[in-house]
């Protein structure tokens, strides 16, 4: 086991820590913006934590470039058909800048979570899991004061990404209780539900690595991060913590087998394939939806116009914003400028049958190694990510969650013996 610095240990710990922020230089190239609105999800962006896990990766690389090559040469099988996948993807990309930057992303992510993997006496610490701990803790608070406020909190929370606005912001996301409004907390996420997203695979990570002893003690924590889960009023995390939580009970008892598992995600895959066709029937039987609902149906329907459009190798990888109003015109172009709430669709979109098909093998493989080397986090992980993502976008297109996932995943893997 190659020693850690002392240095590397303390960037690993900070990039750990701040994760959660959304501190970041965006550009504006014409690529950006779709009928002269700047979008977010179009804009090259460097965050905070891309330059602190480049300084890390940087260094280690240079310290290790024997085993990066031999890493390389091991995994050429594989390297290559995906460089390959992204190279006609960018070919048959509606909008060719976006994927680039998309693709440099996916392959920022991959290092990560090699480097997180070659790192795991790092990263499966007492050290890493109070880093973790006090992190959630430390954002929990601020997004409870915002929610109590009814606003952001300002000053110098700008410097770790918090975004300005207040409950009368236009698109703010709110609650009613009780006959009054409040504003969702927010932290320093762009969404209530990607905070929600975040926090609770942060306290799945926690629950299951912590000792008894250790979950006692930091109880109070706990329930403060847990408050700040129920804040958000997030109903795809709620509901994918349950269902992650049941198959986590089945699987406990030994009634799900692999085979099993795999049927679960499955279905999990037909049923948002389904979305497509049966949005316009559920609007017209259903009659009043809530806006939220309504949208995200909407959007589903335009995924599939973009799949038929684009089956094989997809619309091009972050492209989504883009070609949705080229394919379905609705007239509410400045609202539903954003992707599809759902990944499975997302993915089918941007990367066509052939990219779905890929993602699905790889869960699968994933899956696999999770239940053969019993590692329970894994399992309740992939579930809860599987569950949100029939109803969000953010584990594909949001920076913190992208890179807690993949610290996660990386961090949990095991090799089978």
């Amino acid at each position: 086991m190659i020693p850690v610095p002392r240095f590397e240990k303390f960037l690993n710990y900070l990039l750990i820590f701040l994760l959660p922020t959304q501190l970041a230089i965006h550009f504006w190239p014409p690529s950006a913006f779709v009928f002269g609105i700047r979008v977010d999800y179009l804009s090259p962006t460097i965050y905070l934590t891309d330059i602190l896990f480049t300084i890390l990766f940087v260094s280690w690389i240079r310290a290790n470039w024997r085993q990066v090559g031999g890493l390389i040469r091991k995994y050429k099988n594989y390297l290559i058909p995906l460089v390959a996948i992204a190279l006609i993807n960018i070919a048959f990309s509606e909008a060719p800048q976006p994927s680039i930057y998309k693709w440099v992303k996916i392959f920022e992510l991959l290092a990560f979570g090699y480097y997180v993997w070659a790192r795991r006496e790092v990263f499966n610490t007492k050290i890493f899991l109070n880093t973790l701990y006090y992190s959630l803790l430390f954002f929990s608070v601020i997004g409870i004061v915002q929610f109590f406020l009814g606003k952001t909190i300002g000053g110098p929370f700008y410097l770790l990404g918090e975004r300005s606005f207040n409950i009368s912001t236009p698109g703010i996301a709110l609650v009613d209780l009780f006959g009054k409004v409040y504003m969702r907390a927010y932290s320093t996420f762009s969404h209530p539900n990607s905070f929600a997203g975040y926090l609770v695979l942060g306290f799945i990570v926690l629950m299951f690595s912590y000792s008894r002893k250790e979950i006692f003690k930091r109880a109070l924590g706990l329930s403060v991060i847990i408050f700040a889960t129920i804040l958000t009023f997030s109903f795809s995390a709620i509901l994918g913590f349950i269902f992650c939580g049941t198959v986590f009970i089945f699987q406990k008892l030994n009634l799900l087998s692999v085979r099993k598992n795999v049927l679960i995600l499955s279905s999990l895959f037909l049923i948002s394939m389904s979305l497509p066709f049966v949005s316009g029937l559920i609007k017209e039987r259903v009659g009043v939806l809530s806006s939220n609902v309504s949208q995200r149906l909407d959007l589903s329907f335009k995924a599939g116009k973009v799949i038929s459009s684009n089956f094989l190798f997809g619309s091009g990888l972050n492209t989504f914003v883009v070609t949705q109003p080229m394919v379905s015109y609705s007239g509410d172009y400045i609202w539903l400028l954003q992707p599809v709430h759902n990944v499975y669709l997302l993915i089918f979109s941007e990367l066509g049958v052939v990219g779905l098909i890929c993602v699905f093998v790889l869960l699968v493989k994933t899956l696999q190694n999770a239940i053969y080397t019993k590692s329970v986090l894994l399992i309740f992980s992939i579930f809860f990510i599987l569950a949100t993502g029939l109803f969000d976008h953010y584990w594909l297109t949001l920076q913190q969650n992208m890179f807690i996932m993949i610290l996660l995943l990386s961090s949990s893997l095991r090799e089978k013996r």
